[in-house]
């Protein structure tokens, strides 16, 4: 269930003493992050327990203040949706001396590996997302032609290591090159006016791939726009959202590529028993990647 945080310790209070309270502190809410959240909700409520979640709203002070308060109220666990640079993510790292802290989909440091125990981190690894898009264009393209790349946030994350495999997987292949690539900040609307700007600088692309699907649809009502047809050139992007399983359906999207929210999920919720139960898990949890094209949308779609 999730509740009103004033309401929050003394419905603790008064919770049977087998029932475990578990936190969620959120990054920023979008359609991704709050499919993961719901999946963890669902979950825990189905074990009789209690959840509880909140969004930090991009904000590092925020998302610390929430994480002591969880702690105050007696929270069992703690999953956080990272929202700070790496050495404000280490402040965090304290409280698990108190309380197992579950970190999903967003890394909090550079190197895993150097996370303290009574921590965890799922998700799934970005070395596979824009290499299983890039070389899938690739192959479509018969490994020639030049290609146009939005970028989510170069600030981010999976931005950056997004972007650095299409630009390894370009780097294999001699008759391929990227002639322009420019930040969209993950969003169809400004995604929409990069693309219409290269389309009026007639710049030469046959291959547009974007670090996620709002980019890549918002290229591809730019093209529309343009009085181009999508489907004379090859596109992809990241998230197999509907409108873009929908696009691709249509023959107007070529790739994208599935980060698995239900999966995620059901890793963090298993990661925290498992820490609650004093087990071993296993740190990264990856999740794997998946890749839909033409050949196999429908089946995500029936999902």
């Amino acid at each position: 269930m999730r509740c009103c945080f004033t309401l929050i310790t003394s419905l603790f209070i008064s919770l049977p003493c087998f029932a475990k309270f578990v936190a969620v502190t959120m990054s920023q809410e979008d359609s991704f992050r709050n499919q993961i959240s719901k999946d963890i909700e669902r979950q825990i409520d189905a074990k009789g327990d209690v959840s509880y979640i909140d969004s930090a709203d991009g904000d590092f002070a925020t998302q610390l203040a929430q994480v002591q308060q969880f702690v105050d109220a007696g929270a069992d666990a703690i999953v956080i949706f990272a929202v700070g640079t790496p050495e404000q993510n280490r402040q965090l790292f304290r409280y698990a001396k108190q309380v197992p802290l579950i970190f999903i989909n967003t890394e909090p440091v550079e190197d895993l590996s150097s996370m303290p125990a009574n921590t965890v981190y799922v998700g799934s690894n970005e070395q596979q997302s824009g290499t299983l898009q890039m070389e899938e264009l690739a192959r479509l393209a018969h490994h020639q032609g030049k290609v146009a790349l939005l970028i989510g946030d170069e600030n981010h994350p999976a931005a950056r290591a997004r972007t650095q495999d299409v630009k390894q997987v370009l780097a294999k292949y001699p008759n391929m090159s990227l002639v322009a690539s420019k930040t969209a900040n993950w969003q169809r609307n400004q995604a929409y006016k990069v693309v219409s700007q290269w389309l009026q600088q007639q710049l030469p692309f046959d291959v547009l791939v974007a670090n996620n699907d709002e980019m890549i649809l918002g290229g591809l009502m730019a093209l529309r726009d343009a009085g181009k047809n999508p489907a004379d050139y090859l596109t992809g992007g990241i998230d197999a959202t509907v409108d873009a399983l929908k696009e691709l359906q249509a023959g107007n999207l070529d790739v994208t590529i599935l980060q698995d929210a239900a999966g995620q999920a059901s890793a963090v919720v298993d990661a925290t028993y498992k820490l609650l139960q004093q087990q071993a898990v296993h740190s990264p949890s990856w999740v794997p990647f998946r890749l839909v094209t033409s050949n196999n949308v429908q089946t995500f779609l029936n999902n």
